[in-house]
Order: structure tokens, then sequence, then C-alpha cells
């Protein structure tokens, strides 16, 4: 079963909700939980689920995506088809870039004819799930599906913030409603409604035949949710999958409920902080479904110094609490409260950090206050400098700034040094 299929994962988007933590990389090329990337998620799915034929597209700022998959998701070369290969926009059938998710697998339809696969897996990059997607292709077949649609419950409440699947007591797919203001409960659930995940498969005729009656269409948006979907409603022969249905090793519950759309930063935020939880519903410290990312050979975390009463007549206590930390990093004096550790992350005596992600090699110098932030790779964090407790400061510094809940969020992009500066001075 697993032999003939052949998966495509849409990987080309700008995410531009996500800047500035997208200014210079792809969105799926994103820092995740820590030590992984958003993409590992899909990728760790599919090879765990053993699905080995996978071809990446991607398109905007691939460069650190593309190094990522080949330092990370490398198969031998003498097993030819156990691969997992980047694909960037090649224009094969045109002058243009990927119009829209249809058109980048349309205009990588060549592929099937080198694969010959019976069925064609399109799985989006940019979602944090733990999914069997045998078990999918499973029932996709079962059903004798031209497609099926990966879908999720949503408490009926919070549908209209969604695209609604409509289905009948067969789970076929009847009909779409976007974003409305009554959704169509699930037959037999009338407390919830059904939502899209934007994975689907599909036989392999079936894609063939509708990514070319899409291309000939010069009204459509080149979009599976909005074009190629809709068309099939009429053949009785599209099919929602029930995600909550898939079980998984180490699943906290008897049902499968965790998937997160990671499309905002505020989204990205309470992702990230849902991995604190003593028993978070993402159960990362199970071998049975593993979550694969580079290894970067880093020592284990360290947590040093413990002084009741340090130098400055304070407490030089090294540690984290209700905290994720990856390796390589240094607690020196200093207390971590609430918050997620991208690997070598440096915080200096007499610091403090908050409810706040830091990403890979982030430098906290001694004496600065931090909390309710995001700091991108490489920043250093000056001696005394406070991020996150003067929001005019923060925005007058260039930071972006969100709303969030009654407070806000700070975030700073990579790379970029920052140094204390006092109200007269200006900043780098």
């Amino acid at each position: 079963m697993r032999e003939n299929t052949l998966v495509m994962i849409l990987a080309g988007g700008e995410g531009t909700r996500l800047y500035p933590l997208t200014r210079d990389r792809a969105k799926p090329a994103v820092p995740f939980g820590g030590k992984y990337r958003i993409i590992d998620f899909v990728l760790s799915n599919m090879v765990n689920s053993g699905m080995v034929q996978i071809f990446v597209l991607t398109q905007f700022k691939s460069q650190s995506l593309t190094e990522h998959l080949m330092s990370t998701w490398s198969f031998s070369s003498i097993l030819r088809r156990q691969f997992i290969f980047p694909v960037p926009a090649q224009m094969r059938v045109g002058r243009e870039w990927y119009g829209g998710t249809a058109d980048a697998v349309y205009q990588n339809i060549h592929l099937f004819e080198d694969y010959q696969p019976e069925h064609v897996l399109v799985f989006g990059a940019d979602h944090i799930y733990k999914m069997d997607v045998s078990q999918m292709l499973q029932y996709h077949i079962e059903k004798q599906a031209y497609c099926t649609v990966a879908a999720i419950p949503v408490p009926l409440a919070d549908a209209h913030q969604y695209g609604v699947i409509q289905i009948d007591d067969d789970w076929r797919v009847t009909g779409f409603q976007e974003k409305p203001s009554n959704p169509t409960p699930i037959p037999g659930n009338e407390q919830y409604a059904l939502v899209s995940m934007g994975n689907y498969i599909f036989t392999r005729a079936c894609l063939e035949s509708e990514l070319r009656r899409d291309a000939r269409d010069p009204k459509s948006r080149h979009d599976f949710g909005q074009n190629i979907l809709p068309a099939l409603v009429d053949s009785r022969r599209l099919y929602a999958y029930n995600f909550h249905t898939n079980i998984v090793p180490g699943l906290r519950g008897p049902y499968n409920t965790y998937w997160r759309d990671v499309g905002t930063l505020v989204s990205y935020f309470e992702a990230n902080m849902d991995l604190r939880k003593v028993h978070p519903e993402l159960n990362l410290y199970t071998s049975d479904w593993p979550i694969r990312t580079r290894e970067l050979f880093l020592p284990p975390a360290k947590f040093v110094h413990n002084e009741p009463v340090g130098a400055r007549g304070l407490p030089r206590i090294g540690h984290a609490i209700n905290s994720f930390i990856s390796e390589g990093c240094i607690i020196s004096g200093s207390v971590v409260d609430s918050s997620v550790f991208g690997p070598k992350v440096r915080v200096h005596s007499y610091s403090t950090v908050y409810n706040s992600i830091l990403l890979e090699d982030v430098d906290v110098g001694e004496g600065a206050r931090i909390r309710n932030a995001i700091i991108d790779k490489h920043v250093s964090i000056q001696p005394g400098d406070t991020i996150g407790y003067d929001r005019a400061a923060d925005e007058k510094r260039g930071y972006t700034v969100i709303d969030y809940n009654d407070a806000w969020i700070t975030v700073i992009p990579k790379v970029q040094r920052y140094k204390f500066a006092s109200e007269d001075e200006e900043v780098d």
C-alpha cells in the first residue's frame, strides 16, 4: 500500500503573519519547540507511517528550509525508492511562480509519470500534530474514494471562524461552508462541526484530471480548498476522515485531538507554551512516534551557581521552572520561568526570563529582564536590558509588538545585535 504512494508536501508559503520570524526563512523552516522546525512534524508523521517517497515543494525564502532538509532528512542514495527531495518552483508550465496550492502540484505533475503512484498525498507543512497517515490511507482505500480530506471536529460555538465541511452519515462530503454564522453540525454529534486540516489523499487519476481541468479555468484561484474539493462533491466519492479516530503511540487521552495551526505569532506563541504543561497533549517524550530533527551533537543543558546571596546581595541560583530547555543551554545564576529555549541559549547571572521563547544561540546578559517575548536566533540581549516591561520602549527600539490577552508579546528578529540604550541614545 505504502509503496504505491507519492507524497507532496506544500512548503512554499510566505508566512507573512509570522513576520519577523519569516523575514529570512520560509514558514515551515521556523524553529518550534526548542530544537525542531515546523516541517519536522509532517515529515516525521510520514516517515513513521512508512511513507518514504516525498517531495517538498518550496518557493519563498527557501534556503534555510532546503539546508535543513538536506542536513536532516537525507536517506541513503542506495535506497532509490526512499527519498525526501526539495523541489523549488521551476516554472515548467509557464513563466509564473506557484499561483496557489493546486497550481504548485500541477506545475510538478510530471513527477506522477516518473513514479507511477496509485495514490498521491498532498499535505501542508505548517501544522503541529502527530498522525499515523497509513490509517487515513487505509480509510481512503476502503471507501473507494477519489479524494479523502483529513478533518478535525471543533466545538460548534467556535466553528464560525473556519471553513466547515458538511457530511452525511457515512462521512461523505456533501458541501462546504465558509465561516458560516450557522455552522452545520456533524451528524450524530450536534455539539461539533467539521473543519478541514488541509491534508488530502487522492487517487492519481482523479488528481491529474482535476488539476488539468483547474489549470484551464481562468477564473480559478487554483486552490485545493476553494476550487478542487468543491468540484468533487457531485462525484459522491469525496470523503472526510476523522482525525480524532487516528491513534498514535503515546497519546495522553483516548482520542487524537492535538492539532495546531501556527500561522500567526499568537498561535505560534501559544503552541510553544503548550509544551510547558506537566502532561502536554502533544507528547514529545514517547520513543514509539519520535519527531525527528537535526542532530546538533551538543552537551546537555547545564544549570550552575547556588548562592542564596551573591555578589550583588541578591540570590544567584541557576534554575528553570515549568520550562522546556534544549541541549547546549547554560542557565548561570539566573531564573527561567514558564519558557521555551532552543539550543545553545546562555542566560547570565541575576537575569530573569519569564513566559518567553528564546531560539538558538540567544545570549542574555547579566541582570537583564525578559518577559512575554519571542527572541529569534543569535540575538544578544545586553547586560541590564529589559524586554517586555515597557511597551512604548519596545516599540521605539523597532521591535515587533503584538497584543496578547491583556498584555503584549515583543518579538525580536534574528541576527541583529541590540545594545543597551538610554532614552536619548539610538539603537542599532
